[in-house]
């Protein structure tokens, strides 16, 4: 099911450095509140985001729609279609699988996971994987962050990271304990946070929270536009659909075994000699299972 916002969020994508602040921020906002565009007036938006009823318009404008009806447009059909329900998108994909069989939604979730990958590899990733790999390596502390659906990538940078670096915390947020572990975080820390549509609430509070005390920021999220990319530190970007009723983690958990893989590169002997000592206290501890050969 084609996203009617695609076309919007791409403008405003294309169209972000150009913006004066002003614009900036509308923009921001639009991209992370799109129901609350969908459902209320121009002014109402406005006031929502912190600026002026003409900066909205202005915007409307500069991304070439006539004016605010016409840029709204497509929230409208956003919420038209039902495709920010969970509930609307798995009763989409029961049809797809009535018309389509079980063997053309499996062969849509590949090509669809397959795309993402590539898009989330693409050469022109390169630069900002590698601008963060420096940033993490000179970091004193680096901290990761994903919850909900993104905690199976972040725990998957922190399980892999521990192996060769022993200066990763991964965020708990049970018991409500996240600001006791990032009370002292400053600009010596960094914070790699991932999240996707409907972005989680917890993760925007607490990347402002480390923005605010100075910390790196290395998102990874679906657009520049994102809540999470709003420090301007590192953004790394991945798709996230799938013609699932679930977002697509594929990319995000790419984007981690490539950051991985170039930080271990990087890290000499330091970073072999910890994998090496690592791997010894796991045979220590028999983490493995050996078969049914003797031990």
């Amino acid at each position: 099911m084609q996203d009617p916002l695609a076309d919007t969020r791409q403008r405003l994508v294309d169209a972000f450095e150009t913006l004066s602040p002003q614009l900036r921020t509308a923009a921001q906002y639009l991209i992370a509140h799109p129901e609350e565009v969908g459902l209320n007036s121009m002014r109402s938006v406005a006031k929502a985001a912190g600026v002026k009823p003409a900066t909205v318009s202005r915007l409307s404008k500069a991304l070439g729609y006539r004016d605010y009806q016409a840029l709204r447009e497509p929230f409208r059909q956003r919420l038209r279609s039902g495709s920010t329900s969970y509930a609307e998108l798995a009763h989409d994909v029961q049809a797809r699988g009535d018309r389509e069989g079980t063997r053309g939604l499996f062969q849509a979730v590949r090509n669809g996971d397959l795309e993402n990958v590539q898009a989330a590899l693409a050469d022109d990733q390169y630069a900002a994987l590698s601008r963060s790999v420096e940033l993490l390596g000179e970091s004193r502390r680096v901290f990761v962050l994903g919850l909900r659906g993104a905690y199976s990538a972040a725990f998957l940078f922190h399980y892999a990271y521990q192996f060769f670096r022993g200066n990763c915390q991964l965020v708990d947020t049970g018991a409500g304990i996240f600001a006791d572990q990032l009370r002292d975080i400053s600009g010596e820390d960094c914070l790699i946070a991932i999240s996707f549509p409907p972005y989680t609430q917890l993760t925007i509070d607490i990347v402002d929270y480390a923005a605010a005390a100075g910390a790196r920021i290395v998102s990874i999220t679906d657009s520049d536009l994102s809540p999470l990319a709003r420090s301007r530190e590192l953004t790394i970007t991945t798709p996230y659909t799938s013609p699932s009723f679930f977002q697509s983690f594929i990319g995000a958990v790419a984007v981690v075994e490539a950051l991985i893989t170039l930080l271990v590169s990087t890290l000499g002997d330091e970073a072999l000699a910890t994998v090496e000592n690592s791997e010894r206290q796991l045979q220590r501890m028999d983490a493995y299972w050996h078969g049914d050969s003797p031990r």
